[in-house]
Protein backbone atom coordinates (compact mmCIF):
# COMPACT_ATOMS: atom_id res chain seq x y z
CA UNK A 1 0.00 0.00 0.00
CA UNK A 2 1.07 3.59 -0.51
CA UNK A 3 2.22 5.45 2.58
CA UNK A 4 -0.44 8.11 1.97
CA UNK A 5 -3.32 5.60 1.89
CA UNK A 6 -5.22 3.76 4.62
CA UNK A 7 -6.01 0.09 5.04
CA UNK A 8 -9.31 -1.42 6.14
CA UNK A 9 -8.89 -4.28 8.60
CA UNK A 10 -12.17 -6.12 9.03
CA UNK A 11 -13.11 -8.97 11.37
CA UNK A 12 -16.41 -10.75 10.75
CA UNK A 13 -17.95 -13.10 13.35
CA UNK A 14 -21.03 -15.12 12.33
CA UNK A 15 -23.20 -17.47 14.37
CA UNK A 16 -26.55 -19.22 14.16
CA UNK A 17 -29.00 -17.60 16.57
CA UNK A 18 -30.08 -14.14 17.77
CA UNK A 19 -27.74 -11.23 18.42
CA UNK A 20 -27.98 -11.65 22.21
CA UNK A 21 -26.77 -15.28 22.11
CA UNK A 22 -23.18 -14.04 22.39
CA UNK A 23 -21.88 -10.92 24.13
CA UNK A 24 -18.57 -9.22 23.35
CA UNK A 25 -18.01 -7.17 26.50
CA UNK A 26 -14.27 -6.49 26.31
CA UNK A 27 -12.81 -4.13 23.71
CA UNK A 28 -10.65 -5.66 20.99
CA UNK A 29 -6.96 -4.84 21.19
CA UNK A 30 -5.27 -4.24 17.86
CA UNK A 31 -1.56 -3.48 18.23
CA UNK A 32 0.18 -3.15 14.86
CA UNK A 33 3.70 -1.93 14.28
CA UNK A 34 4.11 0.80 11.63
CA UNK A 35 0.32 1.33 11.65
CA UNK A 36 -2.05 3.32 13.85
CA UNK A 37 -5.82 3.07 14.23
CA UNK A 38 -7.34 6.10 12.55
CA UNK A 39 -10.98 5.02 12.87
CA UNK A 40 -12.95 2.18 14.49
CA UNK A 41 -16.55 0.99 14.20
CA UNK A 42 -18.60 -2.14 14.86
CA UNK A 43 -21.98 -3.28 13.57
CA UNK A 44 -24.28 -6.24 14.18
CA UNK A 45 -27.13 -7.50 12.04
CA UNK A 46 -29.42 -10.53 11.98
CA UNK A 47 -31.34 -12.22 9.19
CA UNK A 48 -34.01 -14.89 9.26
CA UNK A 49 -36.02 -15.85 12.32
CA UNK A 50 -36.39 -18.69 14.79
CA UNK A 51 -34.08 -21.66 14.15
CA UNK A 52 -33.01 -20.10 10.83
CA UNK A 53 -31.81 -16.82 12.37
CA UNK A 54 -28.19 -15.95 11.59
CA UNK A 55 -26.30 -13.04 13.21
CA UNK A 56 -23.18 -11.30 11.90
CA UNK A 57 -21.02 -8.89 13.89
CA UNK A 58 -18.37 -6.85 12.08
CA UNK A 59 -15.42 -5.00 13.63
CA UNK A 60 -13.76 -2.48 11.29
CA UNK A 61 -10.44 -0.66 11.77
CA UNK A 62 -9.15 2.01 9.41
CA UNK A 63 -5.35 1.86 9.69
CA UNK A 64 -2.94 4.63 8.70
CA UNK A 65 0.83 4.08 8.21
CA UNK A 66 3.31 5.78 10.53
CA UNK A 67 6.43 4.12 9.03
CA UNK A 68 7.25 2.47 5.71
CA UNK A 69 8.31 -1.18 5.45
CA UNK A 70 6.66 -4.45 6.41
CA UNK A 71 3.90 -3.93 8.96
CA UNK A 72 2.68 -6.81 11.10
CA UNK A 73 -0.75 -7.11 12.66
CA UNK A 74 -0.57 -9.77 15.42
CA UNK A 75 -3.54 -12.07 16.12
CA UNK A 76 -6.50 -10.17 17.53
CA UNK A 77 -8.27 -11.90 20.42
CA UNK A 78 -12.06 -11.67 20.56
CA UNK A 79 -13.49 -12.63 23.97
CA UNK A 80 -17.15 -13.63 24.22
CA UNK A 81 -19.76 -14.65 26.79
CA UNK A 82 -22.61 -17.02 25.90
CA UNK A 83 -26.23 -16.44 26.90
CA UNK A 84 -27.92 -17.62 29.06
CA UNK A 85 -25.15 -19.91 30.37
CA UNK A 86 -22.54 -17.13 30.81
CA UNK A 87 -19.74 -19.38 29.56
CA UNK A 88 -16.65 -17.55 28.35
CA UNK A 89 -14.33 -18.27 25.44
CA UNK A 90 -12.32 -16.57 22.78
CA UNK A 91 -11.65 -16.39 19.06
CA UNK A 92 -8.40 -15.30 17.44
CA UNK A 93 -7.59 -13.99 13.97
CA UNK A 94 -4.52 -15.02 12.00
CA UNK A 95 -1.50 -12.69 11.92
CA UNK A 96 -1.34 -10.39 8.89
CA UNK A 97 1.59 -8.61 7.20
CA UNK A 98 1.35 -5.58 4.93
CA UNK A 99 4.02 -3.86 2.80
CA UNK A 100 3.97 -0.05 3.14
CA UNK A 101 5.64 2.11 0.49
CA UNK A 102 7.99 5.02 1.07
CA UNK A 103 6.41 8.45 1.63
CA UNK A 104 6.13 10.67 -1.43
CA UNK A 105 8.45 13.68 -1.65
CA UNK A 106 6.84 16.90 -0.39
CA UNK A 107 6.66 18.36 -3.92
CA UNK A 108 4.66 15.36 -5.19
CA UNK A 109 2.27 15.53 -2.25
CA UNK A 110 1.69 19.22 -3.00
CA UNK A 111 0.87 18.40 -6.61
CA UNK A 112 -1.57 15.77 -5.60
CA UNK A 113 0.82 12.89 -6.35
CA UNK A 114 -1.08 9.63 -6.33
CA UNK A 115 -4.38 11.22 -5.42
CA UNK A 116 -6.81 8.62 -4.31
CA UNK A 117 -3.99 6.06 -4.36
CA UNK A 118 -4.51 2.42 -3.57
CA UNK A 119 -6.87 1.28 -0.86
CA UNK A 120 -5.62 -1.83 0.90
CA UNK A 121 -8.39 -4.11 2.06
CA UNK A 122 -7.63 -6.82 4.54
CA UNK A 123 -10.50 -9.06 5.54
CA UNK A 124 -9.96 -11.51 8.34
CA UNK A 125 -13.04 -13.70 8.71
CA UNK A 126 -13.51 -15.32 12.08
CA UNK A 127 -16.57 -17.40 11.20
CA UNK A 128 -17.78 -19.09 14.30
CA UNK A 129 -20.46 -20.54 16.46
CA UNK A 130 -23.07 -22.38 14.55
CA UNK A 131 -25.15 -24.32 17.04
CA UNK A 132 -22.76 -26.84 18.51
CA UNK A 133 -19.92 -25.37 16.48
CA UNK A 134 -17.49 -25.01 19.34
CA UNK A 135 -14.73 -26.69 17.32
CA UNK A 136 -14.17 -23.30 15.64
CA UNK A 137 -13.29 -21.71 18.95
CA UNK A 138 -9.97 -21.46 20.72
CA UNK A 139 -11.07 -21.73 24.38
CA UNK A 140 -9.34 -19.84 27.12
CA UNK A 141 -6.92 -21.89 29.21
CA UNK A 142 -9.15 -21.55 32.24
CA UNK A 143 -12.10 -23.23 30.50
CA UNK A 144 -10.13 -26.04 28.90
CA UNK A 145 -11.11 -28.33 31.79
CA UNK A 146 -14.13 -30.30 30.68
CA UNK A 147 -16.92 -30.04 33.23
CA UNK A 148 -18.99 -33.07 34.15
CA UNK A 149 -22.76 -32.83 33.56
CA UNK A 150 -23.25 -32.32 37.31
CA UNK A 151 -20.61 -29.55 37.53
CA UNK A 152 -22.10 -27.78 34.53
CA UNK A 153 -25.60 -28.04 36.02
CA UNK A 154 -24.53 -26.61 39.39
CA UNK A 155 -22.71 -23.71 37.76
CA UNK A 156 -25.71 -22.83 35.60
CA UNK A 157 -28.11 -23.30 38.53
CA UNK A 158 -26.25 -20.57 40.40
CA UNK A 159 -26.62 -18.23 37.41
CA UNK A 160 -30.35 -18.97 37.14
CA UNK A 161 -30.76 -18.28 40.86
CA UNK A 162 -28.98 -14.92 40.57
CA UNK A 163 -30.95 -13.89 37.48
CA UNK A 164 -34.30 -14.90 38.99
CA UNK A 165 -34.06 -13.13 42.32
CA UNK A 166 -37.21 -14.08 44.24
CA UNK A 167 -39.29 -14.67 41.09
CA UNK A 168 -40.32 -18.34 41.40
CA UNK A 169 -41.82 -18.54 37.90
CA UNK A 170 -38.61 -17.28 36.33
CA UNK A 171 -36.54 -19.60 38.51
CA UNK A 172 -38.66 -22.63 37.64
CA UNK A 173 -38.46 -21.80 33.94
CA UNK A 174 -34.69 -21.86 34.22
CA UNK A 175 -34.69 -25.04 36.32
CA UNK A 176 -36.88 -26.84 33.81
CA UNK A 177 -34.52 -25.94 30.97
CA UNK A 178 -31.44 -26.94 33.00
CA UNK A 179 -32.93 -30.29 34.03
CA UNK A 180 -33.81 -31.20 30.44
CA UNK A 181 -30.33 -30.19 29.32
CA UNK A 182 -28.74 -32.26 32.11
CA UNK A 183 -30.78 -35.35 31.19
CA UNK A 184 -29.87 -35.03 27.52
CA UNK A 185 -26.15 -34.71 28.28
CA UNK A 186 -25.99 -37.24 31.14
CA UNK A 187 -28.08 -39.97 29.56
CA UNK A 188 -27.70 -39.18 25.84
CA UNK A 189 -31.46 -38.94 25.29
CA UNK A 190 -33.24 -36.43 23.06
CA UNK A 191 -35.73 -34.41 25.09
CA UNK A 192 -35.98 -31.30 22.92
CA UNK A 193 -39.48 -29.86 23.32
CA UNK A 194 -40.60 -32.77 25.54
CA UNK A 195 -42.94 -32.57 28.52
CA UNK A 196 -42.07 -33.68 32.04
CA UNK A 197 -44.12 -36.84 31.49
CA UNK A 198 -42.15 -37.76 28.36
CA UNK A 199 -38.88 -37.08 30.18
CA UNK A 200 -40.00 -39.34 33.03
CA UNK A 201 -40.67 -42.23 30.65
CA UNK A 202 -37.35 -41.77 28.89
CA UNK A 203 -35.49 -41.56 32.21
CA UNK A 204 -37.07 -44.78 33.47
CA UNK A 205 -35.32 -46.68 30.66
CA UNK A 206 -31.82 -45.35 31.42
CA UNK A 207 -31.62 -44.62 35.19
CA UNK A 208 -31.86 -47.71 37.43
CA UNK A 209 -31.82 -45.78 40.74
CA UNK A 210 -35.44 -45.14 41.73
CA UNK A 211 -34.59 -42.35 44.20
CA UNK A 212 -32.67 -40.44 41.50
CA UNK A 213 -35.53 -40.85 39.01
CA UNK A 214 -38.12 -39.69 41.52
CA UNK A 215 -36.14 -36.59 42.50
CA UNK A 216 -35.43 -35.50 38.91
CA UNK A 217 -38.96 -36.19 37.69
CA UNK A 218 -40.43 -34.49 40.77
CA UNK A 219 -38.55 -31.25 40.12
CA UNK A 220 -39.33 -31.38 36.41
CA UNK A 221 -43.04 -31.87 37.03
CA UNK A 222 -43.19 -29.12 39.63
CA UNK A 223 -41.23 -26.72 37.43
CA UNK A 224 -43.53 -27.45 34.49
CA UNK A 225 -46.56 -26.50 36.60
CA UNK A 226 -45.16 -23.54 38.53
CA UNK A 227 -43.61 -21.68 35.62
CA UNK A 228 -47.18 -21.00 34.48
CA UNK A 229 -48.91 -20.93 37.87
CA UNK A 230 -50.90 -17.76 38.72
CA UNK A 231 -50.53 -18.42 42.49
CA UNK A 232 -48.07 -16.41 44.55
CA UNK A 233 -45.25 -18.54 46.03
CA UNK A 234 -44.46 -18.77 49.73
CA UNK A 235 -41.81 -16.27 50.91
CA UNK A 236 -38.28 -17.63 50.54
CA UNK A 237 -39.35 -20.49 48.26
CA UNK A 238 -36.76 -19.74 45.57
CA UNK A 239 -33.67 -20.01 47.85
CA UNK A 240 -35.17 -23.01 49.65
CA UNK A 241 -35.79 -24.88 46.39
CA UNK A 242 -32.39 -23.92 44.99
CA UNK A 243 -30.69 -25.28 48.14
CA UNK A 244 -32.68 -28.52 47.90
CA UNK A 245 -31.74 -29.11 44.27
CA UNK A 246 -28.09 -28.10 44.83
CA UNK A 247 -27.71 -30.46 47.80
CA UNK A 248 -29.02 -33.37 45.73
CA UNK A 249 -26.72 -32.74 42.78
CA UNK A 250 -23.66 -32.18 44.99
CA UNK A 251 -24.15 -35.72 46.32
CA UNK A 252 -24.07 -37.02 42.72
CA UNK A 253 -20.49 -35.74 42.17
Amino acid sequence: MAFEDTALFKITVTWEGPAFAYRFEKPLRLNADKLKVAQYSSTVRSSGSGPAEVTTKVFEYRLAPVLSGIATIPPVTIEYVTWPDSLTGELATDPVTLAIGEPLPPEMREKGGLSGGWIALIVVGAIALGVGGYSYFKPKPEIEKIKSPVEAFLEQLENVRKDSGMDLKRFQTGVYRLLLSYLQIRYKIDLAGQSAGSAARALEAVEPDLSVREALVGWLTRAEKEKFSPLAPAPGEVPRLETEIRSFFEKLK
